[in-house]
């Protein structure tokens, strides 16, 4: 019995998706254990009312980097096809025709947040025009750096990642730290959370150095039309999941007066320490399923084992979150201000909880070119966003109208998995009575 678990347990940790979503958990633990220990200190030492400026000002650098962020599936699905074919003049090609555009874009949203800066200061309620600017720039330069991330990711070189990622974060608390402390304020963390980001940046470009001088294979057919037909309906799944837990922060930090703000800004940090750890299965399960399903090798059990080891500890997490989040809050945050909205906790702990399955489902299908699944994810995305606007009554209020779109797209998307994977069996079994 025991060399029967042991074997298990080998074969469970030797798996391709648990081996590199160790690297990758170990190096986003470590990680987010500094970017706890950045958000605990800004939380402790910032007021209430500057905290949740800072997390508005991150959250929008979140939801303008968005789309930047949604080429990301592109970029792995094409490179990943590429790198498992180990045809690097075409990786080549494809970094360059995706750079060039980002460059140019990133350029024009600096600009946009330098010409209004005021009207979105207004908006956001964030009269230091000098913090609008800081935005601008870190989110100009996340348009060119998602193009290393996502050559990262399709190479498999989680190891790197993690090393590169551990390596920014680090940076950002102990310059976030010195800077506050330095009387700079929100300027200060804003300004760390940019020097942060250059990191990875330069590392990744090193680590891609030999791909830089490869020869370039004249076949290529990648061309600006291939990408599109797979990057736009992906980009638009991914702009609706990250919409998804971004949407809310922004709206109530418009709806609501800054101290409520900075509370639900509270409650949400505390809720997405779900997502936290849950989130580098996906990040690993995606790149994972691109290589087998270009070479045409079975990918259905990486994904089954994916949902598994995300919902497990999960559901325990949120049960936590239920039983006791005035215990929680006070080990996390530590201010009795936070605990007026402890009740919110456990709802929000089941929302993420949604969430983190739902990205599984959507990276899933993207990686298998079923691009149509942005539909849905875009649709719950707009109606989060409009009942939202329209019911805000309460923190309450918005914590459920979050839960309760997540719930359902979650339902879609498993009815879409089932339908999928009844065709999958079908191809397989037609495949295998050819072979006979």
């Amino acid at each position: 019995m025991k060399k029967k678990v042991w074997f298990f347990g080998g074969y469970f940790l030797k798996h391709e998706l648990v081996s590199g979503s160790i690297y990758i958990f170990i190096g986003s633990i470590a990680a987010n254990v500094f970017n706890l220990f950045f958000s605990l200190f800004m939380g402790r030492n910032l007021t209430v009312e500057a905290f949740g400026v800072l997390i508005s000002a991150v959250s929008l650098m979140s939801l303008i980097s968005i789309p930047a962020g949604s080429i990301i599936p592109t970029i792995v699905s094409f490179a990943g096809s590429y790198f498992a074919k180990e045809d690097y003049g075409s990786v080549k090609i494809l970094f360059f025709k995706i750079t060039t555009p980002l460059i140019f874009i990133g350029f024009i949203i600096f600009l946009f947040f330098v010409v209004f800066a005021n009207r979105i200061g207004d908006f956001f309620k964030i009269t230091d025009q000098s913090i609008i600017l800081i935005v601008g720039i870190t989110v100009a330069l996340s348009y060119i750096g998602v193009v290393i991330t996502g050559f990262l990711q399709a190479k498999l070189a989680f190891k790197f990642i993690s090393f590169s990622n551990l390596i920014g974060i680090i940076f950002k608390f102990l310059i976030g730290v010195g800077l506050v402390l330095l009387g700079f304020g929100v300027n200060g963390a804003i300004w760390a959370i940019f020097i942060s980001g250059l990191i990875p940046f330069i590392f990744g470009f090193i680590y891609f150095r030999s791909v830089f001088i490869s020869k370039v294979n004249k076949k290529n057919k990648t061309n600006y039309k291939t990408i599109f037909s797979y990057g736009i309906p992906s980009s638009l799944a991914t702009l609706g999941m990250m919409s998804l837990i971004s949407t809310d922060i922004l709206l109530v930090k418009h709806f609501f007066d800054p101290l409520q703000a900075g509370i639900y800004a509270g409650i949400s940090l505390i809720g997405k320490i779900i997502f936290f750890f849950t989130a580098p299965i996906g990040s690993v399960m995606f790149p994972l399923i691109v290589k087998k399903y270009a070479k045409s090798e079975g990918y259905n059990n990486i994904f089954k084992m994916a949902i598994g080891i995300v919902f497990i500890p999960s559901v325990f997490i949120s049960a936590f979150y239920f039983l006791y989040p005035d215990l929680i809050i006070d080990f996390i945050i530590k201010n009795q201000t936070y605990k007026s909205a402890s009740g919110l906790l456990g709802a929000f702990g089941v929302f993420i909880t949604i969430y983190s399955l739902i990205t599984l489902f959507v990276y899933y299908f993207l990686s298998i070119k079923k691009t149509n699944v942005y539909i849905p994810v875009l649709l719950a995305a707009l109606s989060q966003l409009l009942f939202i606007i329209i019911y805000h009554s309460s923190l309450f209020a918005v914590v459920a109208i979050s839960l309760l779109v997540a719930l359902i797209l979650l339902i879609t998307l498993i009815f879409y998995y089932i339908k999928t994977y009844g065709e999958y069996k079908r191809l397989n079994n037609v495949a295998g009575i050819i072979n006979i």
